[in-house]
């Protein structure tokens, strides 16, 4: 992995990209309201949302409500525990400080990344990037498909005789399928490519015609399945709002990547080993002056 995409994913773990969750209410609730107070001090909707913010982009693709009761909590503990350091003048010690640097040097280089890159990250810039995907993507045959997953072959061909004589496949599914899960679907698997399923249940399926019903039972090493081929056809790109999110990180991290390489052009870096040390030489072993990137003349 390359320094500069560590650097990347330090940035992005900051939550460089992220939005805040609690914007919308916030104007519903007419300004920086109070949720809770510890000892007279006050924690308003403001901390709660910069709270949010660190925990990542990740965390804000969770229902606000979900995480609200436990990070408010969270804020409580850590006011109280907090109260205790300052009384004691932890804040003034030598540990505390170089972390508050180090915090402080992450803070700013999140806000900096932040306010290059969000305003480049357009709808036409997100349009222009969905398009240029959708002309690359390869359309592939897909089925729909429902099965019943059987234990025994006997098993699986009196479902057969049950579907023949008249019986509901999505009834049949959800009573007596081995697959729990398509069983609670009536045992539809959805649309599928042949190389996500094992191949012999694959090859079978693409094989049927829409409506049909397999005549004996297929064996895998899951068991034996009762397949019913629902629909087929060509694959197409997701439309532009279920890929719009992550069309917008991955802008996001190109962007984060070029700012950070023309940063790296432009200064001085000199490296060691861990133990301060020269750095050996690859081909020979031998030490070699530091390793250095000195600008661009």
């Amino acid at each position: 992995m390359s320094k500069t995409f560590r650097i990347v994913l330090a940035l992005l773990a900051l939550g460089v990209f992220s939005f805040p969750v609690f914007a919308a209410d916030d104007a519903a609730a007419g300004g920086d309201a109070v949720v809770a107070r510890v000892n007279g001090q006050e924690i308003h909707r403001s901390d709660v949302m910069r709270e949010l913010q660190l925990m990542g982009p990740q965390a804000q693709q969770i229902p606000a409500q979900m995480l609200y009761p436990e990070l408010l909590q969270k804020m409580i503990a850590t006011r109280l525990v907090s109260a205790q350091g300052y009384a004691e003048k932890l804040q003034d010690t030598p540990e505390v400080k170089a972390q508050l640097k180090d915090a402080e040097a992450q803070i700013v280089a999140q806000m900096y990344v932040h306010r290059s890159i969000q305003p480049k990250i357009t709808e036409a810039k997100i349009k222009e990037h969905y398009d240029e995907l959708a002309a690359k993507f390869k359309p592939q045959d897909e089925v729909r498909a429902r099965h019943i997953l059987m234990p025994t072959e006997a098993e699986a061909e009196d479902i057969i005789k049950q579907l023949k004589g008249g019986a509901d496949f999505a009834k049949l599914a959800q009573e007596k399928s081995h697959d729990t899960g398509s069983a609670k679907q009536g045992g539809d698997l959805g649309y599928f490519t042949h190389d996500v399923m094992v191949k012999e249940f694959a090859d079978a399926a693409f094989a049927m015609k829409p409506g049909e019903l397999s005549d004996k039972p297929v064996k895998t090493s899951f068991g034996y399945h009762v397949i019913k081929v629902e629909d087929k056809r060509k694959s197409a790109p997701p439309p532009l709002s279920e890929v719009h999110d992550q069309i917008a990180n991955q802008l996001g991290q190109d962007m984060t990547n070029e700012l950070v390489k023309g940063l790296e052009a432009k200064a001085k870096i000199e490296k060691f080993n861990i133990d301060g040390t020269p750095l050996k030489t690859a081909s020979t072993g031998s030490a070699a002056p530091a390793e250095t990137s000195a600008p661009a003349k």
